[in-house]
């Protein structure tokens, strides 16, 4: 692990990646004014770890998995960190309103920059086996609930996915305050010799935001990464840079790493425990630098 003392050591080969994918993210941004800054995090589990390590992350993604259990303040027992957070409310509970006063208790004690979704990866193929009324109709209702419960807060809601936005419309929620996806390294974005395809990646990153515009009503909705890796340690410094470039033309203000001690226990493989090697963690320090 690099001290925080230690000057970092990018590889000539990953810093002419790394520039290569700054310089293109500066071009792109050229038009709109000042590129979008990020905020870097990382799940709950490794925050003082990463944040530790990669000096001035402070973004972290918070889970409360089990139904209508929710805390009864904004989680707070990591200073300074910006939450977001994902939880579970029944439909029937929370759209008859029964659920109001202990959620908006919730809203109330957040302080700025915290943001706030429910039922993460909800859509086709239910990836995480929800219950069956969690679905197209519910989901849409649930989010225009929650986006009205937040307003006059510190709290920004907004939907998260995975997969394809435009196989999952129905399932967005519209005028959100912010859209986000779980995105991780997989072979759909690989050129036959196994390495990362930018054009493959940002393909499917251009027709996410053609949708996200669309359920949005704007040409600039505002994006989040909300889980992201890659299971091969050797992918991970130019995946996270492609990430961080795209992002940031296309008004994305929070990247969230994702890492599991198990390797690929809930991302199917796709993860992989932290830390990762002393060069990701260079790479990570150089786009916090350069992306903040």
């Amino acid at each position: 692990m690099i001290r925080p003392d230690q000057k970092t050591d990018i590889s000539r080969r990953s810093a002419l990646q790394l520039s290569g994918v700054a310089v293109a993210g500066a071009t792109l941004t050229a038009g709109t004014g000042a590129r979008t800054p990020i905020a870097f995090g990382v799940n709950r589990n490794y925050y003082q770890s990463f944040t530790a390590a990669v000096h001035g992350a402070r973004a972290v993604r918070i889970y409360y998995d089990a139904e209508n259990v929710f805390p009864a303040k904004w989680p707070d027992r990591l200073p300074g960190a910006w939450t977001t957070l994902s939880i579970r409310p029944h439909p029937l509970d929370l759209l008859k309103g029964t659920l109001d006063s202990q959620i908006r208790d919730l809203l109330d004690s957040a302080p700025a920059h915290s943001e706030l979704s429910i039922w993460h990866e909800a859509g086709p193929g239910n990836p995480l086996r929800y219950p069956r009324y969690i679905n197209a109709d519910s989901m849409s209702l649930m989010h225009t609930h929650m986006q009205n419960l937040c307003q006059g807060t510190n709290v920004r809601y907004g939907s998260i996915i995975c997969g394809p936005a435009n196989q999952r419309e129905a399932w967005l929620g519209r005028n959100l305050d912010w859209y986000g996806i779980d995105q991780y390294d997989n072979s759909r974005f690989h050129n036959p010799d196994g390495t990362l395809s930018q054009a493959k990646l940002y393909q499917r990153m251009d027709s996410n935001l053609a949708t996200w515009r669309e359920v949005a009503g704007t040409q600039h909705p505002s994006i989040r990464l909300c889980e992201s890796n890659s299971p091969l340690d050797s992918h991970r410094g130019h995946w996270f840079s492609l990430m961080a470039a795209w992002m940031a033309r296309n008004n994305g203000h929070r990247i969230l790493t994702y890492w599991n001690s198990v390797h690929g226990k809930a991302t199917g493989g796709l993860s992989g425990p932290w830390p990762p090697s002393d060069e990701v963690v260079s790479q990570l320090n150089y786009l916090v630098k350069t992306y903040s």
